[in-house]
Order: C-alpha cells, then sequence, then structure tokens
C-alpha cells in the first residue's frame, strides 16, 4: 500500500493569501509560509488537547507560533534567523493600544542627520539617502522605547521596508527594480498609518491565556532552553531545496532590524541549513544514504547544470535534515506525532521526491512513517519547462509517529 496520500481539499490553505485579511498574520509579509487554517487541520489531525505543547524548529514567518496561541497551545519556537524569532516574540504579545497610540503620537518623523548606518550596498541601492537617513534616525528612536512598545514599532518599520524600496523579493532572491525610489514623505507616511492599522487591528482578536518562548538557536543542533523540554507535537516546514537564501530574501529586514555590516549577513548566511548554494558544511554526520537520493544524484550528474555547486548541496540538504529529524525526535514525546510541510524540487528535469526521501530518513531514526499527504502540486519554472517539458512536483505533509 503506498504512504503516499492526496489530500488536496488543504491545499487552498497552503498559501499564505489565505490569510491576507486576518490580523495578526497579515502584519509582515512573510512569503515563505503556509496558511494559518492548514495549521488548525494538522492540529486536529494530531489529536491536541488544549494546553499541550507544540514545538516548530524552523519558525519562518511563525504561523504555527501564532495559530497555537490562538487555539490555546503552549508554543516552543527555534529559527537562526534573528527576523523569523523577533516575530515570533512579537506578533503573539499582548499590548495596550491606547497607550500605543500615545507612544506612536510622540514619534518624531525628524531626521537625524548623524544616524550611524551600515556601509552596505544593498541599503544605498535600495533607498535614497534621505529614506535611509529616516528608517534609521527611526530605528534609533524606537530603540530608546521599552521592549513591548519597542518590537511593535520595529515591526511597524520592518513591514514598510518593501513598499519603500527599490529592492523587491523575487524568488529566491532580492532584486534591485527600475522604480523610482519612494520619497520621503511617502515612506512617513508608510510608517504612521502602518502602525495606526496595527493598533486598530489589536480590537479585533484576542490571545489564549498559553505560554509561547522563542529562541535563536539551529535545528540541526538544538540549544539547551529546547533539549530540556519534551514536546506534544512538532509541526514545521524547513526550508525546501530550491536554492532560496532567506538571508538574501530579508536582506533589508535584517540590516535594519538585526545586523550591522554585511560580513554579519554573509556569516549567517554561511551557517543555514544547506538548502541554498551559499550555506557551509558545519556539522559532521555520517548516515546511510537513500538508495533513491543516489539513484537521482547519479542521474543529475549526466545533465547540464547552471551550477555545478547543485550536486553537493542536495547533499548537504539531506545530511543536515538528518540532524534536524534526529533532533526533533529527541524531544518528542512517545506516542506524538512530527509533521513536515516540504516540497519536491527538479533541476534540469530531474525530479527530487524530498517528501519520499525524508520520510525514509525519518524511519531510519525509529520515526514511523504515517503518510505523505499531498497538498497540492506546483509547476515548474518557465526555464524548466521549456528544456525539460512540464512536471508537476508535489508540496505535501510528511508525518510521523514516534
Amino acid at each position: 500500500m503506498s504512504r503516499i496520500i492526496e489530500k488536496l481539499e488543504w491545499g487552498k490553505y497552503v498559501s499564505p493569501v489565505t490569510d491576507k485579511g486576518v490580523p495578526p498574520f497579515n502584519w509582515y509579509a512573510f512569503k515563505h509560509r503556509f496558511g494559518s487554517a492548514l495549521v488548525s487541520k494538522i492540529f486536529e489531525m494530531f489529536g491536541l488537547s488544549k494546553g499541550e505543547t507544540v514545538f516548530d524548529p524552523f519558525l519562518g514567518g511563525a504561523t504555527t507560533f501564532i495559530k497555537a496561541k490562538f487555539e490555546g497551545y503552549n508554543a516552543v519556537g527555534l529559527d537562526i534567523l534573528p527576523l523569523s524569532v523577533f516575530l515570533a516574540d512579537t506578533l503573539t504579545n499582548t499590548y495596550n493600544p491606547a497607550q500605543l497610540k500615545k507612544t506612536l503620537s510622540r514619534i518624531s518623523d525628524k531626521i537625524d542627520h548623524n544616524v550611524m548606518i551600515p556601509d552596505v550596498d544593498i541599503l544605498k541601492k535600495a533607498f535614497s539617502d534621505s529614506t535611509l537617513k529616516y528608517i534609521y534616525s527611526l530605528k534609533k528612536t524606537i530603540g530608546t522605547l521599552d521592549t513591548s512598545e519597542k518590537n511593535f514599532f520595529l515591526l511597524g518599520l520592518l513591514s514598510i521596508l518593501d513598499k519603500a524600496s527599490k529592492a523587491k523579493k523575487a524568488g529566491g532572491f532580492l532584486r534591485i527594480t527600475d522604480q523610482r525610489k519612494a520619497p520621503i514623505s511617502t515612506v512617513k507616511k508608510m510608517f504612521f498609518n502602518t502602525c495606526n492599522r496595527f493598533i486598530e487591528d489589536l480590537n479585533l482578536f484576542q490571545f489564549s491565556n498559553t505560554k509561547t518562548t522563542a529562541i535563536l538557536g539551529d535545528a540541526r543542533n538544538y540549544p539547551n532552553d529546547v533539549k530540556k523540554m519534551q514536546y506534544d507535537a512538532i509541526l514545521t516546514s524547513p526550508p525546501y531545496p530550491n536554492r532560496h537564501d532567506y538571508t538574501r530574501i530579508y536582506q533589508l529586514e535584517l540590516l535594519v532590524g538585526f545586523l550591522n555590516s554585511n560580513r554579519a549577513v554573509k556569516d549567517l548566511r554561511y551557517n543555514t541549513l544547506r538548502s541554498h548554494v551559499e550555506a557551509k558544511k558545519n556539522f559532521e554526520i555520517d548516515y546511510p544514504r537513500p538508495k533513491t537520493l543516489e539513484k537521482k544524484m547519479d542521474e543529475l550528474k549526466t545533465r547540464n547544470l547552471n551550477n555545478n555547486q547543485i550536486i553537493t548541496t542536495l547533499y548537504g540538504y539531506f545530511e543536515d535534515m538528518y540532524l534536524c529529524l534526529r533532533e526533533m525526535s529527541s524531544v518528542l514525546k512517545t506516542g506524538k506525532f512530527v509533521g513536515l510541510v516540504v516540497s519536491n524540487v527538479r533541476f534540469a528535469g530531474v525530479m527530487i521526491p524530498v517528501d519520499e526521501l525524508l520520510g525514509e530518513i525519518g524511519e531510519q531514526l525509529g520515526l514511523q512513517l504515517q503518510g505523505i499527504y499531498v497538498l497540492r502540486y506546483r509547476g515548474n519554472s518557465p526555464q524548466q519547462m521549456s528544456k525539460h517539458s512540464k512536471e508537476l512536483s508535489r508540496e505535501s505533509l510528511v508525518v510521523w509517529k514516534k
């Protein structure tokens, strides 16, 4: 009996578009996440009880984390990106709308011409000089507030960077467009309007009284704060091995909010999961590679690849995911479930069945594969289709039981 099961009725919940009008999910456009309704469906599938604890080792846009807080579960989350940890903390905090209104009215729209700005090319290409000074003036002022308010208004600032800049997120990259840089008057209006919208939105939802903890760390080697607990469910979506580099896609937010140099961005890039060609090997691991992986790599070696690091990256991705699944298994309670939303990928016409390969790796670690639930089928890039014809790739929920 095949363990690949179509569950296409859930496919409409995969895209974050379903949360377009739902605060606080729509406060920040983290493009590489699934919809919150999918999380609810999976929580129900896992048979979770109120008050149990969910763990997400790849916080991303914090969808699982936020939904757990809404639905009465405790949540612990982990991510190597400081942006993701920040989103999880800020989007699950409670705020006093009246106090936020008062604080916003005191935030100056003046430019501090002596403010320190990192000497990074992407910032200069994305923003005019005056806008860049305004952004960092705002950041300096926001930094003087107490932690809760500081995070709230920093989120407002980070959420407008896309619209305020010439740099646009395009697939796995951040591209400089030909459009004009937004005038500073427009950027000022964006910030205050966005913060006012967030404050008004606070009246539209209410969280449960459960505990959430977001931790900066590596999913391949958990920090002690994660390891000291055992969890009732794990639900996450690791980076897909599609060469998307989050440190590039979210470079503006990382620089404005958390990092102060191009060197710091590169160091983070090299330490991320090996889902893209610039990530480095950081952990030694010897595991039995699935035979299907070796077969696919042999096939890829006969193809004309546009980057000779793709094969090394794919080998590294599954090595890293072995480590991730080993860590997940170590902190999951017996009888409980792990769920990963993943997508298969295609290079030079060769389809890599990521869902099946991860299913097999989980079984190597003693997890019992319950099913590979196909949520939707995705098309290929125009380049793939023109050279190799169209072959739909699965986006799936892989479920194991410990």
